[in-house]
């Protein structure tokens, strides 16, 4: 058998290859990067977004902050008004309770120079006072244990022409705004035992000329009235009490009572 040789090197050519850089990361090209740059900005953004929030965070507490601060300084400085108002309000009720306690001096008080004159133009010619002085006062017959009226009462003592002059001179008292009216009670009522006696003592309006006069004893009492002087102004300026009418009239004006 034959063998067959064959040379294949002498009929291959020869070629010359040029050497070529290896791309950085791999090999991979130029255009091959934008993923790695599109991951590496989604990763940037949410940084960059809290750390906005967090500046914008910041700020805003650092804002209250300031706020706080200034409206602790304001609550101060009210609290500082508040005091001062409570001090002036407390100055304007000690002036308005003198003025009050002022008042019921004058609203309290019946003039003994009105009750006088109130008085003396309601005794009837037929009788006679001899003294008048003020008293405790009385209490109602169905409760004596009652406390006594505030403005006290008084004791009228005297001489009558008769006991029908007396319970008229009583009935007369009744009417008077200055007295309560239910209180005027007759406490003591008697004939004297020895008949007046014409020269000396002259005799009774109205009696007859040789009709007998005996003189009655009596003795009234009542009580002063507890109503306002502010609303007995008109009855004290008919009694002449000019100087307590001014007064209570001023104070009615400047609202002190009503």
């Amino acid at each position: 058998m034959y063998s067959l040789d064959i040379n294949f090197l002498k009929d291959r050519e020869v070629r010359v290859f040029e050497a070529r850089p290896r791309a950085r990361g791999g090999g991979a090209a130029d255009g091959d990067r934008r993923p790695l740059l599109l991951g590496l900005a989604a990763a940037l953004v949410p940084l960059a977004l809290v750390g906005g929030y967090w500046a914008v965070t910041r700020g805003q507490v650092n804002n209250l902050q300031a706020r706080s601060v200034a409206l602790d300084g304001e609550i101060a400085n009210l609290q500082t008004q508040l005091q001062e108002i409570s001090d002036i309000q407390g100055q304007i009720d000690l002036v308005k309770a003198e003025n009050n306690a002022f008042a019921a001096v004058f609203n309290e008080i019946v003039p003994w120079s009105a009750l006088l004159n109130d008085i003396r133009t309601r005794t009837p010619n037929r009788v006679q006072i001899m003294s008048l002085s003020q008293t405790e006062g009385t209490t109602s017959e169905i409760d004596p244990a009652a406390t006594p009226p505030r403005s006290g009462g008084v004791s009228i003592t005297g001489v009558a022409c008769s006991y029908d002059d007396i319970n008229d001179f009583a009935l007369v008292l009744q009417r008077s705004p200055l007295l309560q009216s239910q209180s005027v009670a007759i406490n003591q009522a008697q004939q004297q035992p020895t008949l007046l006696d014409p020269q000396t003592q002259g005799r009774c309006p109205g009696t007859a000329v040789g009709d007998p006069d005996f003189l009655i004893d009596y003795t009234i009492a009542a009580n002063i009235t507890n109503t306002p002087a502010s609303e007995l102004v008109d009855e004290l300026e008919r009694q002449g009490t000019v100087g307590l009418v001014t007064r209570l009239r001023a104070l009615r004006e400047k609202g002190v009572i009503q």
